[in-house]
């Protein structure tokens, strides 16, 4: 009897489930969370993606490496004091790869398959500004086998290796980005609005940047010719006031989420621009006063303030024209000599004497000034080159060039890169202060996740002091 009844039970349970199935249809269905997406919609949400890797947490962390700001609270005073641990990567690691790298690669799929090769090109540059970022900060890396599921313990590629498939992926993206074969995602692209000059200029930067890396000076210098040619070509991340979300990250770090915790009290960049300290970089050719107030709005602090470059709404550069110019001024000295890297400073310095990348509201007169060098600056006792830390003519010229590159970088993971590129040319290299210790960060450690599942992870695993192999 007891069965009967439940033999009953269940049946109307099923058949009140089944009548109900259609009623209930897409109630567990959240429209602002979409289970999949073709590719053009895809796109937004991965170049915001790459972004937070560009400009936030890697980016503030490296800046207190690099004597551009200082911990105060927390774990940011840890940081400051090089007190790091696994555990400090994991989300920064899961961003990388769960959250950009994957869904870029399953993009560039998507579009591949609908012949949107332009579309693919775009998913080639970002891919490879994701992936030689994560190289430079952490060496050897997952590339080939990450993100496919056929790979339970992806391999780490060399460095190098890295460098070079990042490469090859920015060639064939110059080539895709040409293509003929697209479907318009103007309207998705928040960099450039499908703008494929700006796209394919972009890319040659990145490689000019990744060969810098990589110490292939004469090739960093063919690259750079074909980069950013013009301020309105820049590769920023764009921000607006209109929500939380669309703010300046850094904004959103030091005014709103987590204020006290990092300033720039005693940091070696406010040191070189603010004239009231004996390290001040100025002289008769050149003039900081605009260039501080725009990047901290006291000796303490970064300008968060109204049209600050950590402001709000300022966007924040990925890749730019000044960075392209100061390619060319490093490789052609270089590679070139003397003569050709001060023709390309002074093209740098021109672009500065326009106001350059500083914001229009705090360009004074007479608070800037960046006059043309002749070769009489930098021989021994010039104005670049004085008496008591005289070094070669040439040399001179590039510890100028280092100097420049170091402060046009405030902010930005490419300050944290050169140190450590030009770690051993102690002659031209910006002689940041230590925070601690004797020795000077050389990477950021691989996540505490990555060591307990990916049974490839390198062992002994490198500590934060050991030199990656291009910088070894």
């Amino acid at each position: 009897m007891k069965t009967k009844y439940y033999f009953i039970i269940i049946a109307c349970g099923f058949f009140l489930l089944a009548g109900c199935s259609k009623s209930l249809e897409g109630l567990n269905t959240d429209p602002n969370n979409p289970a999949d997406a073709d590719a053009i919609t895809m796109l937004t949400g991965i170049e915001v993606a790459n972004m937070e890797v560009q400009e936030g947490e890697l980016a503030r962390v490296a800046g207190l490496w690099s004597g551009y700001f200082t911990g105060q609270q927390q774990q940011y005073l840890n940081f400051y004091q090089y007190l790091v641990i696994a555990r400090n990567s994991d989300e920064l690691w899961q961003r990388i790869y769960a959250t950009t790298l994957k869904n870029t690669r399953l993009m560039k799929q998507k579009a591949n398959a609908v012949n949107n090769i332009r579309l693919v090109g775009v998913a080639q540059v970002i891919e490879a500004n994701l992936m030689g970022t994560a190289a430079d900060l952490f060496g050897d890396i997952p590339f080939s086998q990450a993100t496919n599921d056929k790979y339970l313990n992806p391999v780490y590629d060399p460095q190098k290796q890295v460098f070079a498939s990042v490469q090859s992926l920015l060639d064939s993206a110059i080539i895709n980005l040409s293509s003929t074969a697209f479907v318009d995602f103007t309207a998705q692209d928040i960099h450039f609005a499908s703008n494929m000059t700006k796209w394919k200029q972009t890319a040659y930067t990145l490689k000019a940047r990744n060969f810098l890396h990589t110490k292939q000076y004469p090739e960093a210098l063919a690259a750079a010719a074909n980069g950013i040619n013009a301020v309105a070509n820049n590769f920023l991340a764009p921000h607006a006031a209109t929500a939380t979300g669309m703010y300046n990250l850094y904004y959103q770090f030091l005014a709103t989420s987590r204020p006290g915790f990092m300033d720039a009290t005693g940091s070696y960049a406010v040191s070189l621009l603010n004239a009231a300290n004996l390290k001040y970089r100025g002289n008769a050719k050149t003039i900081e006063k605009s260039r501080f107030n725009y990047l901290y709005s006291t000796a303490t602090n970064p300008n968060y303030t109204v049209n600050g470059f950590f402001y709000q709404t300022v966007s924040f550069p990925i890749v730019s024209y000044a960075e392209n110019l100061l390619i060319l001024a490093e490789a052609d000295a270089r590679v070139n000599g003397f003569a050709a890297g001060l023709t390309r400073i002074n093209n740098y310095r021109a672009y500065m004497t326009t106001g350059g990348y500083i914001g229009a509201f705090y360009l004074t007169a007479g608070n800037y000034k960046y006059d043309p060098f002749v070769a009489a600056d930098f021989v021994s006792g010039g104005i670049e080159n004085p008496t008591a830390s005289a070094i070669a003519q040439d040399r001179a010229l590039l510890r100028e060039v280092m100097e420049e590159r170091y402060l046009t970088f405030v902010g930005q993971l490419e300050g944290f890169n050169d140190l450590r590129r030009v770690f051993k040319e102690t002659d031209i290299r910006v002689p940041v202060t230590l925070n601690f210790g004797t020795q000077f960060p050389q990477r950021f450690l691989y996540a505490q996740l990555e060591v307990d599942l990916n049974t490839s992870t390198p062992n002994p695993i490198p500590s934060l002091y050991t030199p990656t192999a291009v910088n070894q």
